[in-house]
């Protein structure tokens, strides 16, 4: 008896039996199951007294169903293979579906299945339905869809996706069969954007880019080699085909070509107000509009340049992904600081070699100037993209031959444009 009260005071002392109970409540009941379960606690209190009440009458019809279904806490998970991918990536604002494919292991009988989310989902994530449903039968795959979006950009860590046996009326869960906990970047949104006027130049790269797609000024002849299946046959050196008796090609290497710095202005100050914490989201769906259209022309995303940090990334001309830059605009801060002395020095080292510069700004004062300044002094060509919905501090839009071009956008104008590439 000593020991089974030691037992006892262990366990409660422990927290072993409350955690018990917050994973049956949790894992076990269903969302149907947590209401019925609910709505006959709160019949029983009413109806304690059944010579005055009558409430006796709704418990008798709602409490035996979860008892029925009380043999589903100690069954075996279910004999099923979960098959299903949860994307590493999306972005935020667009629905993404996810397809579960549940194939029975063997000879089973005909059963109820529930999907369900092991632990509640990070804030700002939707998954619809948030419990699913499907019947386990032997020989057939059943396949569940389910719409997954974020409402924000940043990494979210969701809880396990399990599938479980459950009863006719889908209240409890058995033991479950899970998925992997999986962590998810959710990137910013963006808009298709056309009308961007640029400095676009080109200048000489020293050894090219071996693997830049064959576009642009690839005028540079640098040898022969023997014919690989694939090659063009307006790359085919006749004469030297006639010469040696076997398929020759002529090999170029692009030395001329765009490449591109991209810059993000991501000073804020230490407790932003709203609206300051709005331009920052804003600049950043116009930094990745910018990068996504380079994605799709013939320039080269060499440096992008985000706050007081450098990063190599290289997108365009069959180099990268656009995802390359997205990555590290999806989690990315404002900073307290001025980032301009910082990435400047590292920024000049690399600006022998790039041909333009993009810049999108949270406001406009002389220390932004002075920047650019020094930057178009040494041949590169600027673009000055103002995020702001009030006049800055300096007048705007700036002389031609002080930055070069300049546009600007306010955040409205920048959600207005974001609804409508989303809109069905």
């Amino acid at each position: 008896m000593a020991q089974l009260r030691r037992f006892l005071r262990h366990v409660l002392e422990g927290g072993y039996l409350l955690q018990a109970v917050r994973a049956l409540y949790r894992h076990r009941l269903s969302g149907r199951g947590r209401f019925v379960l609910w709505t006959s606690v709160a019949l029983a209190l009413l109806g304690v007294d059944t010579r005055r009440a009558l409430v006796f009458l709704p418990f008798a019809l709602v409490a035996p169903p979860l008892l029925l279904a009380l043999p589903q806490l100690v069954r075996r998970p279910p004999r099923v293979s979960v098959r299903g991918r949860i994307p590493a990536r999306l972005t935020a604002g667009r629905e993404q579906s996810l397809v579960v494919s549940l194939e029975p292991e063997g000879a089973v009988r005909p059963a109820a299945l529930s999907l369900a989310w092991g632990g509640p989902l990070p804030p700002d994530f939707v998954v619809r339905p948030a419990e699913a449903y499907a019947e386990l039968t032997a020989g057939r795959t059943s396949r569940v869809a389910l719409s997954l979006r974020a409402d924000r950009r940043g990494r979210f860590e969701l809880p396990p996706l399990g599938v479980a046996g459950t009863d006719a009326f889908g209240l409890l869960r058995s033991r479950s069969r899970w998925l992997a906990s999986p962590v998810v970047l959710a990137y910013p949104r963006y808009f298709r954007l056309n009308d961007l006027p640029l400095p676009i130049g080109r200048r000489y790269q020293p050894g090219g880019i071996p693997l830049a797609s064959e576009v642009g000024d690839s005028l540079e002849f640098i040898g022969t080699r023997e014919y690989r299946e694939g090659d063009p046959p307006r790359k085919i050196d006749w004469k030297s085909w006639g010469r040696l008796g076997r398929p020759v090609v002529r090999e170029y290497q692009e030395e001329y070509f765009s490449r591109i710095a991209l810059v993000l202005d991501t000073y804020l100050p230490r407790r932003p107000p709203p609206a300051a914490r709005a331009r920052f989201e804003s600049a950043i769906s116009v930094l990745a509009s910018v990068a996504e259209r380079f994605s799709r022309s013939d320039e080269v995303v060499d440096i992008l340049a985000a706050g007081p940090d450098l990063y190599e990334v290289s997108t365009g001309r069959s180099l990268g992904y656009l995802d390359n830059v997205l990555d590290v605009l999806a989690c990315l801060e404002p900073s307290d600081a001025p980032p301009f002395q910082t990435i400047e020095p590292a920024l000049h080292a690399r600006l022998a070699r790039l041909t333009t510069l993009v810049a999108v700004l949270l406001d406009w004062d002389e220390p932004r100037r002075r920047f650019l300044q020094r930057v178009r002094a040494l041949g590169v060509g600027v673009h000055v993209i103002l995020v702001h919905e009030a006049e800055p501090r300096l007048p705007w839009p700036p002389p031609p031959a002080d930055v070069g071009s300049a546009s600007r956008l306010t955040p409205q104008q920048v959600d207005t444009r974001i609804a409508a590439e989303l809109a069905p």
